[in-house]
């Protein structure tokens, strides 16, 4: 095995998954989910200024990202229609929520005026993704530039916060690069804005918080997506296929959570769509999260809603669990 550093990639499907995701979607395209009535908004917290309510909607899947594979992406892709992402947004509004959170892909920088026009107010939290401009994590230096270029072009859609996205964090904390996030945070304050940083590795807000630096928030991942092989190797003694989930991150990483005095946005509560077998798997999972999170806390919960009411359900569970 070669040294340099890899980050795992999509995950395996089984076929017995594969198959039922088929012919879920053979049944499910004639007939929309029915949307349940909001029983008003949800309970909130504070960023910078800004009131945001304790679940916020998550990017990933209406740009296609859906961190299985590809045969999931794509669907993804062709349901998020720029008509659909608009009716998203208007759904999640009804539903309670306040505020979105993604990167800037060039997509959605055709799609936001559309959901301004459309009446929408939900507010953006901005992920700067090195990738949106062209970058990979290839050195610290880059990574910096990329990151403000990020900044800059979000800040055109009057974000309420930008964050360093967490493959970038955990990237630097890595090459001991970690004065990089602090020139970030500063720019991005420069630009008017809450400043936050994402991160998988729980390490990095743990080092992070010890320089106390500037920092209004923190995404927290519950899940360690980004082990390489050489840690996978070191830490376990196995290699795995796809990006792996494992059970015993979510309390290591919701430690971290309660001891920054901070707000922490946790995402991948639900593992990315692994636990949502069954409605009673959903609701476990938003009871652990909103359990071993501060009062101060949110989640990001991405969302796919074509074949059941994900808005209206996950909405109704953050009302229980968090009021």
């Amino acid at each position: 095995m070669n040294n340099q550093r890899t980050y795992l990639g999509t995950a395996k499907v089984t076929r017995r998954e594969l198959l039922a995701g088929m012919a879920t979607a053979a049944a499910g395209r004639a007939v929309p989910p029915a949307r349940a009535e909001s029983s008003g908004p949800l309970p909130t917290i504070s960023i910078g200024p800004h009131r945001v309510t304790r679940m916020i909607a998550g990017g990933n899947p209406l740009f296609g990202y859906s961190h299985f594979s590809w045969m999931l992406d794509r669907p993804m892709r062709n349901y998020f229609t720029d008509e659909r992402l608009v009716q998203f947004m208007l759904d999640c509004e009804r539903a309670g929520l306040n505020t979105w959170q993604s990167n800037n892909p060039q997509p959605l920088r055709r799609q936001y005026p559309k959901i301004r026009e459309a009446g929408c107010k939900m507010q953006w939290l901005a992920l700067a993704d090195t990738g949106d401009v062209g970058y990979w994590p290839c050195s610290p230096e880059k990574v910096g530039v990329a990151a403000r270029e990020c900044s800059k072009l979000a800040i055109a859609c009057k974000p309420i916060a930008i964050a360093l996205r967490g493959l970038e964090t955990d990237f630097l904390l890595e090459q001991g690069k970690l004065e990089v996030i602090k020139d970030f945070l500063d720019h991005v304050h420069d630009l008017g804005v809450a400043a936050g940083v994402s991160a998988h590795n729980p390490a990095a807000i743990e080092a992070i918080e010890a320089r106390g630096w500037p920092v209004d928030f923190y995404m927290a991942c519950f899940y360690r997506v980004t082990r390489t092989e050489e840690e996978f190797q070191r830490e376990f003694n196995l290699l795995p296929v796809g990006e792996t989930y494992l059970a015993s991150d979510p309390p290591r990483m919701c430690k971290v959570i309660q001891q920054t005095p901070k707000p922490c946005l946790g995402f991948k509560i639900l593992a990315a769509g692994r636990v949502c077998q069954s409605a009673g798997d959903v609701r476990e999972a938003f009871e652990f999260a909103y359990k071993n999170i501060k009062p101060i806390d949110a989640t990001i919960v991405g969302m796919y809603p074509k074949f059941s009411d994900q808005i209206g359900d996950n909405a109704q569970l953050v009302r229980e669990l968090a009021a």
